[in-house]
């Protein structure tokens, strides 16, 4: 028997079924122009941008830390200051009680610690010498004050602080008095001092004068020719309105051995100046205009001012400030936008909280290379130029600056003037006190 193989007959399949499970496979051209289409460049494009912001910002913190970590170890290195006090930056309540903070600048230290300090004349006087005089008191010599001048008047009332009355028995005369660590400082002003009116058993004195004309000069030489010719002259102190030029040659012939005066306390950059017997003092403010002794809780460095700055200052024949004058005239921002009264000084300007503009140039004449010696420093929140004809980039930059910012330099300038003025009196302390207590 044949055995026939049985084999399944394959079921014929329909093109269309065929189709519906055949794979579809896409040609490698294909698939190319996918990876190469609008949206794959897209994504690319935003992940480069990703990757760019990632790099920029640990570079921003890499800055912002090597920042910290500098300021943090400059404020180690500090020098320290003894006795010990806050930081330059101080929290200051503005009107309205706001509390802000502000960097009063250079010399910081010093300037909080002269906010601790008591003035002259509340200054108490305690000296024990029991062996030497009994167990009393020391008697403390007297050191007179005769002013002459405008910068007296400065000296006294806006750097010491002093207080003056009429005297009683001269007319036209006003007398105070203070009570130092080593003198007592006995001031003597007014028209009705002259020659023949002061005292004369008076052993240590601290004349002013005037010394910026030759007018002046002459009314100066009256006062020491008058000393020269007394039996015994007492220990002078010269404190002089030096000439603009420096010339002041005139004192030479009143120095010691030849005459009374030991010492000259002398405004502007004279080159004698040495510190040892010439000695630099500002110019002050213009006591003779009654220009008033601003105190510096009465400044409102947050109030609006009218103007965005002001040229106080007298004009001299031949002076740069000419120049400075014409230009604010004539500028028309700075004519609109400025106050213009041509009369005062730099002091001025400080003393009401606002930023001086200095031209940084030599005086003619004979002064020293270097102006604005005393100034210098003392380190001072003033605007320096070469010239004027910067003027017109420094009010551009004024406009720019905001309300808070222009407030807090107005704390800045009228804490350092504060300073300043304290400083001047501890000099001015110290040099009458080293007259005193040096060897015959």
């Amino acid at each position: 028997m044949q055995r026939r193989s049985q084999q399944p007959t394959p079921k014929s399949k329909s093109p269309n079924q065929m189709s519906g499970k055949r794979k579809r496979s896409l040609s490698p051209s294909i698939v190319n122009d996918m990876t190469k289409g609008p949206y794959y460049i897209l994504r690319r494009v935003l992940v480069g941008v990703c990757f760019i912001q990632v790099i920029i910002t640990g570079f921003l913190a890499i800055c912002i830390f090597n920042s910290a970590f500098s300021s943090v170890r400059g404020i180690e290195s500090l020098p320290e200051v003894k006795p010990k006090t806050s930081t330059g930056k101080q929290k200051i309540k503005g009107h309205g009680g706001q509390v802000i903070d502000f960097d009063i600048g250079e010399n910081e230290a010093a300037i909080v610690l002269s906010q601790h300090e008591v003035k002259p004349n509340r200054l108490e006087v305690k000296w024990d010498e029991g062996g030497s005089n009994g167990g009393g008191a020391v008697t403390l010599p007297v050191v007179e004050m005769w002013s002459k001048a405008a910068i007296g008047t400065y000296l006294w009332q806006h750097i010491l602080e002093g207080e003056e009355s009429l005297d009683e028995l001269i007319p036209g005369a006003t007398v105070g008095e203070l009570t130092m660590p080593a003198f007592v400082l006995r001031y003597r002003s007014g028209p009705g001092i002259v020659p023949e009116t002061v005292p004369h058993d008076v052993t240590h004195l601290v004349l002013v004068v005037n010394g910026r004309t030759e007018e002046k000069i002459e009314h100066a030489k009256v006062w020491l020719d008058d000393l020269i010719t007394w039996e015994k002259p007492p220990v002078t102190i010269l404190l002089m309105l030096g000439n603009e030029k420096c010339e002041n040659h005139w004192i030479d012939k009143y120095m010691a051995p030849k005459g009374p005066v030991t010492s000259v306390l002398l405004t502007y950059d004279d080159p004698r100046v040495d510190q040892v017997t010439f000695h630099q003092w500002p110019l002050g403010v213009a006591t003779y205009r009654q220009f008033p002794v601003i105190e510096e809780e009465k400044i409102s460095p947050e109030a609006p001012r009218k103007y965005v700055c002001n040229l106080r200052a007298t004009l001299h024949p031949n002076s740069s400030r000419i120049a400075l004058h014409n230009f604010l005239k004539n500028d028309d921002f700075a004519s609109a936008s400025c106050f213009i009264s041509v009369r005062e000084k730099v002091y001025e300007a400080l003393s009401a909280g606002s930023t001086p503009v200095i031209e940084d140039i030599t005086t003619p004449g004979n002064c020293d290379a270097k102006p604005w010696r005393l100034l210098k420093k003392h380190g001072p929140p003033v605007i320096w130029v070469k010239s004027w004809e910067q003027l017109p980039k420094i009010l551009a930059k004024e406009k720019r600056y905001s309300k808070q910012y222009k407030a807090l330099r107005r704390l800045r300038v009228s804490q350092w003037y504060e300073w300043f003025k304290l400083k001047m009196r501890d000099r001015f302390i110290s040099i009458v006190t080293s007259l005193l207590l040096r060897p015959a």
